[in-house]
């Protein structure tokens, strides 16, 4: 099993159709910015048994992070965990997401 990374219009499509978010930064960067309805899950925590305990319903899952870097890393993470769900990523992360003028939750 591998992940797909996707631009910034292919993972609103994926959102759109229910995929969870999963948000690999920090907490202090997670409460300055973050994705509506995504659930924060630092790169340091991620496991694929945390993953599966807040994604019961086995929906596919989307990770980003800031720029694209964590996010590939907690994917291959998870992968090497025989996380067996569907696993995307934001290649271009947040920032990317900001700079395409999408919106965020900001506190």
């Amino acid at each position: 099993m591998d992940f797909t990374p996707l631009s910034i219009n292919d993972s609103i499509q994926i959102i759109e159709k229910g995929a969870l978010i999963i948000d690999v930064r920090e907490k202090h960067e997670y409460e300055q910015v973050h994705l509506e309805g995504s659930i924060l899950v630092p790169l340091s925590d991620i496991s694929a048994e945390k993953i599966n305990k807040i994604n019961s319903e086995n929906n596919d899952i989307i990770i980003h992070c800031r720029s694209g870097k964590r996010s590939k890393v907690a994917a291959s993470i998870l992968i090497g965990q025989n996380y067996q769900g569907k696993i995307y990523e934001i290649d271009e992360g947040i920032i990317g997401w900001i700079e395409a003028n999408q919106s965020v939750i900001s506190e």
